[in-house]
């Protein structure tokens, strides 16, 4: 029976600063920052519940899908994944000598696996609270600038402390025509001493390395100029004895840059799941304002 039993608990601190003067009868300033953080937890658990199930990134009927859980009474958001790395080596025999059959880990050369625990086997007492698609702090700042006839403003957001899941790596299993990044397909996991972070060609393919693990989940951090503005006005013109209307010159620039590290198109995606997100553009325009 569904009902609704848990109880969600955000708390945080929001910080604004605002700041305008005018220094002279043509130049003044408006300086504003916002700063905020969020704590968001389970604040109790669900009939004695542990976590529950967070669903998965992928459809029903991907059998590929990224199931994850959300912990009680930590954050709700909160993926408890298995650390990984691909490994140069197989498990030790003597670590599985003493392991049931049926419980040892199929990892070869090339493959995702730690054994967090030391217990020689990779299962589900080896996953680790990665972090939450949350973001723990946001913060924001603008600024307007007018001198004489020019006006000239700018705004800039961030956040950080989220994880995104990066689902389009999890379908490259099932899928035949998906995009593959080239940092991937360049450092590849290819024989003793080479890249610790991706696996091998056909560890790609494998169901073992599509459960869930840090491979496919990264920091969400970004820093984003989102817009800027540069304006000048012509008031009171005249030409050959006529009045000419109002007019505004200007040139701005949307979202001209975002900076992450990210191994994805752009850091904003829904509930942090990543299904190849079509990329934010930059815009830019220039126009003109008359005003009769």
């Amino acid at each position: 029976m569904l009902r609704n039993v848990g109880t969600i608990r955000n708390s945080g601190l929001e910080l604004v600063v605002s700041w305008n003067d005018r220094l002279s009868e043509k130049f003044s300033y408006n300086l504003n920052a916002n700063f905020s953080t969020l704590k968001n937890e389970g604040a109790r658990r669900i009939s004695g519940q542990q976590y529950i199930d967070g669903g998965s990134a992928g459809s029903p009927a991907d059998h590929g899908r990224l199931s994850h859980l959300q912990l009680l009474p930590r954050t709700a958001g909160d993926r408890r994944v298995y650390p990984i790395r691909p490994k140069s080596m197989p498990i030790p025999t003597a670590l599985a000598r003493n392991v049931p059959e049926n419980r040892r880990s199929p990892v070869e050369p090339g493959d995702f696996a730690v054994d967090q625990n030391g217990d020689g086997v990779i299962d589900g007492d080896d996953r680790v609270v990665l972090g939450s698609y949350l973001p723990t702090y946001m913060f924001g700042f603008n600024a307007s600038i007018q001198y004489g006839n020019f006006e000239f403003s700018v705004n800039m957001v961030g956040q950080g402390g989220n994880k995104i899941l990066n689902r389009k790596r999890g379908q490259l299993i099932w899928t035949n025509d998906g995009n593959l990044d080239a940092d991937l397909a360049q450092n590849r996991w290819h024989g003793e001493g080479t890249s610790d972070i991706y696996p091998s060609s056909g560890g790609l393919r494998k169901a073992w390395n599509q459960k869930m693990s840090t491979y496919f989940v990264e920091d969400g951090d970004f820093f984003r100029i989102q817009n800027v503005r540069l304006a000048y006005n012509l008031d009171d013109v005249t030409l050959a004895g006529r009045n000419l209307p109002d007019m505004s010159v200007f040139v701005t620039a949307d979202r001209p840059v975002t900076l992450f590290t990210y191994n994805g198109f752009s850091p904003e995606v829904p509930s942090g799941i990543d299904t190849q997100t079509y990329p934010i553009p930059a815009v830019y325009t220039l126009g003109l304002n008359l005003r009769f």
